[in-house]
């Protein structure tokens, strides 16, 4: 595999985005691992860079910007525009974007011990935000078991190497269509 892609994973706290982010950097060889926090900039601008990168993995994104000021009341950092925008830069870079989420009835999230209250109080409400956040525009759905240590299985890297195969013969069509 040549191509490296950058691949976004997202979705609430407690689910397991982390450890899937840095087991899907081992498994495709992406050199970067970026972990994006509450002290980001959180704007247009640094966003749209972030989906400008390469052979990276972003542990959070745009997407979250969206749904936790939605949650919490606060005014977004990001017009609806700006978030239509960075998911069309997404889209047109290829970039792969999966929203990890919980199936709830069946487990709760892992929280850390310094966990923001409200975080754990709306975990439901921001799990089913990011739900309809993917079935909306698109993006990968996956469910986080906890009894599989948040290894990535076997169909979410068949859909991984598949958007991969998209992406080189994209790439190839691109470069074959510049030498004419």
């Amino acid at each position: 595999m040549k191509t490296k892609p950058v691949i976004i994973i997202d979705g609430p706290d407690g689910v397991g985005k982390t450890t899937l982010a840095k087991n899907l950097q081992k498994t495709f060889n992406i050199t970067s691992f970026i972990h994006l926090t509450k002290d980001d900039p959180r704007t247009f601008e640094f966003y749209k860079n972030m989906l400008l990168k390469k052979d990276a993995v972003f542990d959070r994104s745009f997407m979250s910007e969206l749904i936790y000021s939605a949650v919490f009341e606060r005014k977004p950092a990001l017009t609806v525009d700006e978030f239509k925008e960075l998911h069309n830069i997404a889209k047109a870079n290829g970039a792969i974007i999966i929203i990890c989420v919980a199936n709830t009835e069946r487990e709760r999230p892992v929280f850390h011990d310094n966990e923001d209250q409200r975080i754990i109080d709306s975990f439901d409400t921001i799990n089913k935000y990011f739900f309809d956040l993917a079935k909306r525009y698109g993006y990968i759905v996956y469910y986080q078991l906890s009894n599989d240590q948040y290894k990535p299985d076997q169909s979410l890297l068949q859909i991984i190497n598949d958007k991969i195969k998209e992406l080189e013969q994209k790439e190839a069509q691109t470069k074959g269509g510049d030498s004419n």
